[in-house]
């Protein structure tokens, strides 16, 4: 990552700053930001928004990314009979969201994917430099392909190719817990800490773990995939997969599905925390939805040893954290490909 890229992650995740205060954010001397800064001003990457406030001398100028640049759509393959999609400004900020039904299969989610992206795109007069897409399931970076996905016929199908070439731009393919993780670390709930464990439950049950700042995908690209975490079944009888233990089908046979949801869902957190040691545990998609006083009946039960401080948070950004973060994505992959092509020019 060049300073270029980290000085435009900065404003991301923090938000406006003057050069005083993004040079000592990312350690570097007032000459070396106020070149950097320049360069983007003029080519309209970053605006200068006025003055902050004086603490004794000039007003600083507070800089802030712009929002007028480009757009970016996200897609959210999860649900078992919809599609969510978002439009996001180059500033990562959403503009739009919208739904459609699938019958859950591949034509139905191919068609729909393409129906919310046409219906997104038309809001804004912005150019579109690329869709995301975050799907349940394992996704190679290099082929850029699904190659593991148990709810839905996305398989080995080129979504990607086929989704765009339909609109004549760049597509990229995520897991969905990574997805909605990138916003939570950015613009959510892990905005102030550099080490999380990120949950969340759809159909299935999807991990994501910052560490030092960074996204930990593992050696072949596939960490955080937990759906064959072994957990105990009711009463003791044995042991299940997490993600048949967490399905809707199988707790609606239970009397006391709650009472179970809670449970395992606490084994699994407490296998979690006591291997990763994040400083912050967010819940996501269904486990969100359970609310504050769940949350909180995990965290009062958190046997550490050794104790430590752990927080746990709700997501803020819902049900549609997957999209989001799948446009996100595309957004900073655009300013990547933006500081690229400054180097080259240099």
């Amino acid at each position: 990552m060049t300073s270029t890229d980290k000085l435009l992650q900065m404003l991301l995740r923090t938000g406006p700053l003057s050069r005083a205060a993004l040079a000592k954010c990312l350690h570097l001397s007032r000459p070396a930001i106020s070149s950097q800064v320049e360069r983007l001003v003029e080519d309209g990457v970053i605006l200068e928004r006025g003055c902050g406030s004086s603490t004794g001398g000039k007003p600083p100028i507070i800089l802030a990314l712009n929002p007028r640049n480009f757009c970016a759509v996200g897609l959210d393959i999860g649900h078992s009979s919809k599609l969510r999609g978002v439009l996001c400004n180059s500033a990562g900020e959403m503009l739009f969201q919208a739904e459609v039904q699938h019958g859950n299969t591949f034509e139905s989610i191919l068609d729909g994917c393409r129906e919310l992206v046409r219906q997104l795109r038309q809001k804004v007069d912005l150019p579109l430099c690329g869709i995301g897409i975050a799907v349940a399931g394992q996704v190679d970076h290099r082929l850029n392909e699904v190659v593991y996905c148990a709810n839905f016929p996305v398989r080995g199908k080129n979504l990607s190719g086929l989704i765009g070439s339909s609109f004549n731009c760049p597509v990229s393919l995520e897991n969905r817990a990574r997805a909605a993780a990138k916003w939570e670390y950015y613009l959510g709930a892990a905005r102030k800490t550099e080490d999380f464990l990120f949950l969340s439950a759809e159909r299935g049950f999807g991990t994501a773990w910052y560490n030092n700042g960074k996204l930990f995908i593992g050696r072949a690209g596939v960490a955080g995939e937990i759906h064959d975490l072994q957990v105990p079944a009711p009463g003791g009888n044995g042991m299940l997969p997490i993600e048949t233990a967490l399905s809707e089908t199988f707790l609606q046979t239970l009397e006391n599905p709650n009472g179970y949801l809670l449970e395992t869902v606490q084994y699994a957190v407490r296998l979690l925390v006591n291997f990763l040691d994040p400083e912050l545990v967010v819940f996501g998609g269904k486990l969100r939805d359970l609310g504050v006083d769940f949350m909180e009946n995990i965290s009062e039960n958190m046997a550490l040893d050794p104790p430590r401080v752990l927080t746990f948070k709700l997501s803020q950004s819902g049900r549609i954290g997957a999209a989001l973060g799948a446009a996100l994505g595309i957004v900073i992959q655009n300013w990547t490909q933006f500081t690229k092509e400054v180097t080259n020019e240099s």
